[in-house]
């Protein structure tokens, strides 16, 4: 079965994001080949692409398993976050949604995913 290793943002500001998902979510900086910068949070890498004149920006959405929402509200605040912390409906696999710094929308799960 195949898996998802790698994500894409684009972006008009690379390093905004950079340090959002750094910041937010502990993602470290790692290499990678060309003009992105590449994080992890050592399962799956995204790369942040600067935006160039064919590239659409941003992504719909994707979702990240955290431990503690609570812990993440002023982080999220602080480093420009669109959107506050917000609680998705009970039939949903992610438990919260926030946008990060383009809009680009995360959903968050304390509990994960099926696998």
């Amino acid at each position: 079965m195949g898996r998802i290793r790698h994500l894409a943002i684009v972006t008009e500001n690379r390093e905004r994001l950079v340090k959002f998902y750094t910041e937010v979510f502990g993602m470290k900086v790692v290499e990678g080949v060309g003009p992105a910068i590449y994080l992890s949070d050592g399962y799956i890498n995204v790369a942040i692409i600067k935006k160039r004149p064919h590239y659409k920006e941003g992504l719909y959405h994707f979702g990240i398993e955290i431990d503690d929402v609570e812990a993440l509200k002023p982080l999220c605040k602080e480093l420009g976050a669109t959107s506050e912390i917000q609680k998705r409906p009970p039939n949903r696999e992610a438990e919260y949604r926030v946008a990060d710094p383009d809009g680009n929308l995360i959903d968050l799960s304390q509990h994960g995913w099926p696998t």
